[in-house]
C-alpha cells in the first residue's frame, strides 16, 4: 500500500520507521486525548497483556514503557539493572552492537566483548574462547540490525544459563518478526522500540523485565536519575500509568497494531512476513547481488552489489522514485543496501521495487 505524504506518493521499505497500515494512520489522526484517565490506563494494561502474550512472558513479569527510542531503552536497562560490581559479556556485531559496548564504557560497567568481523556468523567457538571467564549479564542485539544477521537465541540462553549470568535482549528490530519466546529461552530482559517490530511511529520503548531480575536486581536499586527510574515506572504501570507523560498517540497506534496481530493470528501474521521475505530474496536472483552466509531475520535483506553502486542505487530510488529502502554506513556504504519486509508491504510491493532496482542499476551502469 502507497501512503500519500503532501503531493507525492511515498513506498518505504525500510526497518523503522516501516511502512504504516491504513488502520494505524486512521489512529495516528486522531485527536490525542487526555492520559490520565481509566480509560487510557485500560488500553495500555490491555496492550501490556498482549505484549506480553506474543513474546510469551509472565503476566508478574514487570514492563516499563519508556516515552524514548531504543538508545534510551538500552541505557536504562543499563542504569537500573548493572553496576561497577558486574562483569558484563557483550555480543558487538555491528552497529547496535558497538552501542552497547559504548553505554557499558560510559557507565563504567566491566565487560567483555565478543566482536564479529564484516560477515562473520556467530558461533559456538566465540563463547568457547570466554568460557574460562565469569559472567553476571550477557547482552545481545538479537537481530542486529545494521547486518540484519539473526543470532542463534539457543547459543546465547545456554551460555548464560552454564554462567548463571542475566540475559539482556535487544529485540527491536526482531520481535514480532522472527519467532520470539521469552520465558522458554530465559531471558530476563526484552527491549522493544515502537518504530520497528511494531510498525508504528517512533516514540515509545517498552521494556519487560523477569521476576528474578527485579527481585534480585532492580526493586532495591535506588539510581541517581529521575526520568529513567524503572521502579517509578513499575510503581505506576499498576495502574496502566506511567510516571511522565508519554506519547500518548503512539500507544494508541501500540494498542491497535497489537489487536490487528491477534484478530489475523499471531502464526498467520508471522507466517506472510515470513512469506514476504522469502519472496524477495528469490527475486533478488535477478540482480547482480548477493546475500550473507549467515542467518538473517525476516525483517530486512541486506544485498550487497558486485560494484560501488549502493548510495547511487538509494538517492535514485529516493529521488526520482519515492522509494526508500535502508543504506548502509561504513566501510560497506558503497556496496550495501538494506531491504526492510515488516510494515505494510506485500509480494506485490517487492516485484515492483525489483523491476524498479532493475530501472536504477541500469540507469547508472548501463547493463
Amino acid at each position: 500500500m502507497e501512503t500519500i505524504r503532501g503531493d507525492y506518493i511515498m513506498k518505504l521499505f525500510t526497518v523503522g520507521p516501516t511502512q504504516m497500515r491504513k488502520e494505524i494512520l486512521d489512529v495516528r489522526h486522531q485527536q490525542v486525548p487526555y492520559f490520565r484517565t481509566t480509560e487510557f490506563s485500560e488500553v495500555m494494561l490491555d496492550s501490556d497483556k498482549l505484549l506480553k502474550k506474543f513474546m510469551n512472558a509472565p503476566e508478574s513479569y514487570k514492563s516499563i514503557y519508556l516515552t524514548a527510542s531504543g538508545t534510551g531503552a538500552l541505557e536504562a536497562t543499563i542504569m537500573n539493572c548493572m553496576n561497577e560490581t558486574d562483569h558484563v559479556l557483550v555480543i558487538n556485531g555491528g552497529t547496535f552492537g558497538q552501542r552497547f559496548v559504548d553505554l557499558c564504557e560510559l557507565h563504567e560497567i566491566p565487560h567483555t566483548v565478543i566482536k564479529l568481523e564484516e560477515g562473520e556468523a556467530l558461533t559456538a567457538k566465540h563463547f568457547a574462547a570466554v568460557e574460562e571467564q565469569s559472567f553476571t549479564f550477557v547482552i545481545a542485539n538479537i537481530d542486529e540490525t545494521s547486518t540484519a544477521q539473526l543470532y542463534d537465541i539457543n547459543l546465547l540462553s545456554s551460555f548464560a544459563k552454564k554462567k548463571q549470568a542475566y540475559l539482556v535482549i535487544d529485540a527491536i528490530s526482531s520481535f514480532l518478526i522472527d519467532h520470539y519466546d521469552m520465558a522458554g529461552n530465559n531471558i530476563d530482559v526484552t527491549i522493544l522500540s515502537s518504530q520497528k517490530g511494531l510498525c508504528i511511529a517512533p516514540g515509545i520503548s517498552p521494556i519487560v523485565i523477569s521476576d528474578r531480575l527485579y527481585e534480585e536486581r532492580v526493586k532495591n536499586n535506588h539510581i541517581k536519575n529521575l526520568y529513567f527510574d524503572f521502579n517509578q515506572y513499575i510503581k505506576n504501570f499498576t495502574r496502566g500509568q506511567t510516571p511522565f507523560t508519554p506519547a500518548v498517540g503512539v500507544c494508541l497506534e501500540m494498542n491497535k497494531a497489537l489487536h490487528l496481530i491477534e484478530e489475523e493470528g499471531f502464526e498467520n501474521y508471522l507466517a506472510r512476513i515470513d512469506s514476504v521475505a522469502k519472496d524477495f530474496r528469490n527475486r533478488i536472483k535477478e540482480l547482480p547481488v548477493s546475500l550473507p552466509a549467515f542467518s538473517i531475520s525476516n525483517a530486512v535483506t541486506p544485498i550487497r552489489f558486485e560494484q560501488p553502486i549502493a548510495k547511487d542505487v538509494f538517492t535514485i530510488l529516493k529521488d526520482k522514485y519515492d522509494i526508500f529502502v535502508n543504506p548502509t554506513g561504513g566501510v560497506n556504504e558503497d556496496y550495501v543496501l538494506r531491504v526492510a519486509h515488516i510494515g505494510d508491504t506485500t509480494i506485490e510491493d517487492n516485484k515492483m521495487l525489483v523491476e524498479t532496482m532493475k530501472s536504477v542499476i541500469k540507469e547508472i551502469t548501463g547493463k
